[in-house]
């Protein structure tokens, strides 16, 4: 699991049938100053982060594979808490 802060999310016309009717946020790592340490990552976002939020992501694939159902899936992390 990591700190990351939402910078935006994604829009696109054409996806994996896994994801349909999921958003998908670009969350960059940050330390515990809110700092980026890290290159964007895609993450599932089951709680509608907005823009700059701080969420912990889970980067376990098979735990995101669960929450779609989907094994196939070409996404591995997802958002799993806000943080305050």
């Amino acid at each position: 699991m990591i700190h990351a802060r939402v910078d935006g999310h994604v829009v696109s016309t054409i996806c994996h049938p896994s994801l349909k009717g999921y958003k998908i946020a670009l969350c960059t790592p940050v330390d515990e100053t809110g700092a980026g340490t890290g290159a964007p990552i895609a993450a599932i976002d089951p709680f509608g982060a907005g823009r700059h939020h701080r969420v912990i992501v889970t980067t376990d694939g098979q735990f995101t594979q669960g929450t779609l159902k989907d094994d196939s899936s070409p996404i591995r992390n997802q958002i799993i808490g806000l943080i305050d």
